[in-house]
């Protein structure tokens, strides 16, 4: 029987390294006492504010319920580096007389900050300042940190300023200044006096007056649990360099997803990023200054020009598991490849159009294809059934589908068309390696739009057919938007989709991605079987194989959906990512 009141306060220790890891990569300005309290020139700050709801959540969460009740986490209560981790928690909870969550809701649970300063040719200063919400935890923390001093006094200085404050001095670089409602620790001994004597209002002059900093916190909204600020011009001048990041891309699809972005980051003065939490869902957004327009003619491909374009919506078929759009002047960026690329890898796009040149005989890539293509490129992934089997795959997949835009839609889908059967035909070629019939190619109407699509002569009949069954080949044009999809239901599915008056408006992102785990425990769920002998095989008997797959899927189905979307304004640029939970 697990004593959950030990394995909670474990859990803490456990999570507590990646917690500390988080510190250092958010913050708050909306209210800027403790970012009036800092230095000024930091090249990053960090703040958190209002932490002690947000651990208590945590602490009363079904989440971690579930994880102290599985598998996963007796066999973690087992390994050495929990058992060390076990007895240094005991240890410090029994001479602070306080349980670690307790300390963390009273100690952090009000205002946590972290400034970074430049130091040439070192490595950085960095400051930190804790508020804490329950002032007795700190009056109990120096009372136990009293007779450690006492027997430490010959490694250690100690002095106490009129304002209370006690300042620690440990070698030349760890001091610590301790008051009776904050603490203050930095590595520079110039620093910290400054702190204390922002803290205790003696100056002025701190981060919170810097123009960059302002500047960061007006763009980024105020209010946030967690808001990180890096001054990326002051940064860019100490290093001597774009930031470490290159003019070209060495990835062609790099490139594709993220040249413009790299090059607004190198360009801003800043960089900022927030957090928000709240009872079932969070939302985390990062963003940086300039107007995507100034950057000249090599990276208009990557920015949209909302209301005239964006991406448009993901399509919503049933049994959705995930989703992503992209909006790229896809014909642009091909155009511009040797503006964007660096030259050892471009001779992979001539080996590109030579293996397109084989499933469109006689079309140019540059000339012929990529003038046709449009702006938006989405794909999906959805649960489906089996209906074209007299049985199931031994591995059950999701049905995956590309949507691609078209500039010119009737010459476009006839591209697309013979694309479409000459790939079919080369798998037909494939089949026997394969161990499955050869498909035949068939046509239907639906709902006014036809359907081209692979059909097998008799249906395959069996309960672990092979994986290749999980797929039945579909396209068809809607419009202006052309659809291949592995499956004849999720084709069907998309043009019903695609056929609604507001999946085709265009909305103020560059990019849209979004993830749903109900379905995808679904998908793990039909391939338990599946996941219960991968485990017998690495050791487990059956009855724990089992439990280990059912443990795992009841944390994932604890999630409800991950989405990502980044969009441009004139201002700026930002990305969001947010993420919900039962």
């Amino acid at each position: 029987m697990i004593n959950r009141t030990l394995a909670c306060r474990h859990l803490v220790l456990v999570l507590l390294a990646p917690a500390v890891g988080l510190l250092a990569t958010l913050a708050r300005a909306e209210s800027p006492w403790l970012a009036s309290s800092m230095p000024p020139k930091a090249i990053a700050y960090v703040e958190l504010s209002g932490l002690e709801p947000v651990i208590a959540g945590f602490q009363d969460s079904e989440y971690l319920k579930v994880f102290l009740t599985s598998q996963l986490y007796q066999n973690l209560e087992k390994s050495p580096q929990y058992r060390k981790a076990h007895a240094a928690r005991q240890v410090l909870e029994t001479h602070l007389g306080i349980d670690l969550w307790t300390l963390g809701k009273k100690l952090l649970g009000d205002r946590v900050a972290l400034a970074v300063y430049p130091k040439p040719g070192n490595q950085p200063d960095v400051v930190l300042v804790v508020r804490a919400a329950d002032p007795q935890v700190l009056a109990r923390l120096r009372d136990r940190i009293e007779p450690v001093l006492v027997l430490a006094e010959d490694q250690i200085e100690t002095s106490e300023t009129s304002e209370g404050v006690r300042v620690i001095e440990v070698g030349d670089n760890a001091f610590f200044a301790l008051h009776e409602k904050w603490v203050a620790a930095a590595n520079n001994r110039d620093l910290l006096t400054k702190t204390q004597a922002l803290l205790t209002g003696k100056v002025g002059g701190s981060l919170a007056d810097d123009e960059t900093f302002q500047a960061m916190a007006r763009q980024m909204g105020a209010d946030h649990l967690g808001r990180v600020f890096v001054n990326t011009g002051a940064l860019a001048e100490a290093t001597d360099q774009r930031l470490g990041m290159p003019e070209k891309l060495d990835n062609p699809l790099g490139s594709l997803l993220l040249s413009g972005i790299i090059e607004l980051i190198a360009n801003s003065p800043y960089a900022g990023m927030t957090l928000d939490v709240e009872a079932t869902q969070f939302t985390l957004t990062a963003g940086v200054a300039g107007n995507p327009q100034s950057l000249g003619e090599s990276y208009a491909p990557f920015f949209a020009s909302f209301p005239q374009s964006g991406t448009r919506p993901i399509p919503q078929p049933p049994k959705l598991i995930g989703g992503f759009t992209l909006y790229r002047d896809f014909g642009d960026w091909y155009a511009r490849r040797e503006e964007l690329l660096q030259p050892q890898v471009l001779p992979g796009f001539d080996q590109f159009e030579s293996g397109l040149g084989n499933l469109l005989p006689g079309k140019d890539v540059s000339e012929d294809v990529m003038p046709l293509i449009g702006k938006n490129f989405t794909m999906v992934a959805a649960r489906q059934d089996y209906s074209h089997l007299d049985g199931q795959p031994g591995i059950k997949l999701p049905g995956f589908a590309a949507i691609v835009d078209l500039a010119k839609p009737q010459e476009g889908a006839e591209v697309f068309r013979l694309f479409f059967q000459t790939f079919s035909s080369i798998l037909n070629i494939q089949a026997g390696q394969q161990g499955r019939q050869p498909w035949i190619l068939e046509s239907e109407s639906y709902k006014d739009v036809k359907i081209t699509f692979g059909k097998y002569l008799q249906k395959p009949s069996g309960e672990r057919l092979p994986l290749v069954f999980n797929f039945r080949p579909a396209s068809a044009r809607v419009e202006d938007k052309f659809i291949v999809s592995s499956s004849l239901g999720l084709c069907r599915q998309l043009i019903d989709e695609l056929q609604q008056p507001e999946n085709n408006k265009t909305a103020n992102k560059n990019l849209n991605l979004e993830f749903h785990f109900g379905p995808f425990a679904d998908i793990l769920d039909a391939n338990r079987e599946f996941f219960q002998a991968q485990r017998i095989q690495q050791g487990r008997n059956p009855q724990q194989a089992k439990q280990d797959v059912a443990d795992a899927l009841e944390l994932v189905r604890y999630f409800r959906s991950l989405g990502l979307s980044t969009a441009a304004t004139n201002g700026g640029f930002q990305a969001q990512l947010q993420g919900s939970w039962k």
